[in-house]
């Protein structure tokens, strides 16, 4: 006599237990996209800081001072157009631990591998990403404008609203050091233009959204320059 298998029909799931494989889901769903945006894009962004680092390093100063000589004007050659995406200055904040190559340009494309310095509006770039007047670039009269995340990508400035007057701002470029000192710092709305007016002096500016994890204002803090000093 033989037995017969009989297969048993799977117990069904009642709703409350199918929300919840749901709910399970999506939350691991979540998880996932957080991690990725806390963590992962930091490592990638680390990456793409060494790149950038041996880049920029393995450029030569446009020129060069022997000791005795009289140093000529600290400010990059009339022709300096660097295309966007470029390495072209190392931006070191001491109190906040802050030594990154900054790039040029604004765009999520840039400021996902370190901070970007924004272009004039005259070489093309979206208008939403770039300064109707005349960009200006460390040492120079004008505003030298940097902008970086505060969260996600490397979070560069994620200590910006740490920094007090009196501390300084060190720019490095293939034409001279730039020491600026903060005089100020303000909270500004998202959609303000004020932080690209050029003023009457050389300067620093650095923004970035404000508060951490929100977009809806810009902390901006602003350096004057103090000291300049021949390329190393």
């Amino acid at each position: 006599m033989t037995r017969e298998l009989i297969a048993r029909p799977r117990p069904r799931l009642s709703p409350l237990a199918v929300i919840g494989k749901l709910l399970l889901s999506m939350s691991m769903g979540v998880l996932l996209f957080l991690g990725w945006n806390l963590w992962g894009t930091n490592v990638v962004a680390e990456h793409e800081q060494k790149v950038l680092v041996e880049a920029f390093d393995s450029q030569p100063a446009f020129f060069k001072v022997d000791p005795g000589e009289e140093a000529p004007a600290l400010v990059p050659p009339e022709d300096f157009a660097p295309r966007v995406g470029k390495s072209i200055f190392r931006l070191r904040i001491p109190a906040i631990r802050v030594n990154e190559v900054a790039v040029e340009g604004v765009a999520t494309e840039q400021l996902d591998i370190g901070p970007g310095h924004y272009p004039s509006c005259r070489k093309g770039v979206d208008k939403r990403l770039c300064t109707p007047w005349d960009s200006a670039f460390p040492g120079e009269e004008g505003r030298v404008v940097i902008s970086g995340h505060r969260t996600t990508h490397g979070a560069v400035f994620w200590d910006l609203d740490k920094l007090r007057p009196g501390q300084k701002i060190i720019t490095e470029t293939k034409w001279g050091t730039f020491t600026y000192v903060i005089d100020r710092t303000r909270i500004v709305p998202e959609s303000s233009t004020q932080i690209v007016v050029p003023g009457n002096r050389a300067e620093v500016v650095l923004t970035t959204c404000h508060p951490k994890f929100s977009a809806a204002q810009r902390l901006i803090v602003i350096a004057g320059l103090e000291e300049a000093a021949p390329p190393s």
